[in-house]
């Protein structure tokens, strides 16, 4: 269940949702405040930097911030260099099976594209020519 706390001093107001803190009000111009369903950082993650933590912005969307332990932030990306994480609009692995290896499983990889890799239990990676499932 999710607590929420407010408090209202004058003009600026902060509150506390499951023990983050989130501006209200303290957006930048152009960047207006967003509602969104669910904290951004339950649904994101920080490969790169196991120690880092994440805060909550939703100035201008529902936005996951990470910082290092330093304060500084986080290198969140385990992609090498020049190939960063792409948003994709669909799952590279939805629908898709590997006829060559059928039990192999589909790990989406984000890093310059959105790209399907396939591996096997014992984590063997296999090339597979994807095809969309009939289901």
């Amino acid at each position: 269940m999710q607590t929420i706390a407010c408090l209202v001093i004058f003009t600026f107001s902060t509150c506390i949702i499951d023990g983050r803190s989130a501006a209200i009000g303290g957006c930048p111009r152009g960047k207006p405040m967003v509602y969104c369903l669910i904290d951004p950082c339950t649904t994101s993650t920080c490969p790169g930097d196991k120690s880092a933590t994440c805060t909550a912005n939703y100035c201008g969307g529902c936005n996951a911030i990470w910082t290092s332990a330093n304060g500084k932030p986080a290198k969140c990306s385990t992609c090498p260099s020049g190939h960063g994480v792409v948003q994709c609009f669909v799952d590279p692995c939805k629908d898709k099976t590997c006829p060559k290896y059928p039990d192999a499983k589909c790990v989406a990889n984000y890093c310059g594209g959105c790209n399907a890799e396939w591996f096997l239990a014992n984590g063997q990676q296999v090339q597979c020519r994807t095809t969309a499932s009939s289901s």
